[in-house]
């Protein structure tokens, strides 16, 4: 970890992002937790948050919600019914179930990556984003594939450095 990041516990953190989303402005914090790899990974990106409303989302949106335990999810949209909805995690072979607008947040707008920004709203990532959700069937292969895959290339770049 870098000097000008902190970790600060979600207990803490959350109420005061929230504060600032429900004043209008949008917030942005680092994501912990593995469970939205490999389009979020811990650690390294950003996400940027503001307000919504259950008119706001849509199918495919990530969403930041409290669940009735009192923890904090940054996950996707599955499903949407008249009186809840249902995420899932990208990196996740299980669903979440369903959850009542109340525990719905905040909505996410932005990845930041490597100093990179990335529209969530943009027809590119929402095509990508969409076609992850359809191989849901088959995303426990996929995603140790990809595990293998960055296993590989952390193996390279790791010989190429010591060179």
């Amino acid at each position: 970890m870098n000097d000008k990041n902190r970790l600060i516990s979600a207990d803490i953190l959350m109420p005061e992002i929230l504060n600032l989303v429900n004043d209008g402005h949008k917030a942005s914090f680092i994501v912990t937790g593995m469970s939205m790899w490999p389009f979020i990974c811990s650690g390294r990106d950003q996400v940027i948050i503001e307000s919504c409303n259950i008119y706001d989302i849509h199918v495919g949106d990530i969403v930041l919600l409290q669940t009735p335990l009192c923890n904090y999810l940054l996950h996707r949209v599955t499903n949407i019914k008249k009186d809840s909805f249902e995420t899932t995690g990208d990196g996740n072979c299980f669903r979440d179930g369903y959850f009542t607008y109340e525990c719905l947040k905040a909505r996410v707008t932005e990845l930041i990556r490597k100093n990179r920004t990335i529209n969530c709203n943009s027809l590119y990532w929402k095509f990508i984003f969409r076609i992850w959700m359809v191989l849901f069937p088959f995303r426990n292969i996929l995603l140790k594939l990809l595990r293998f895959i960055s296993r590989i290339k952390h193996k390279i770049n790791n010989e190429l450095s010591k060179r």
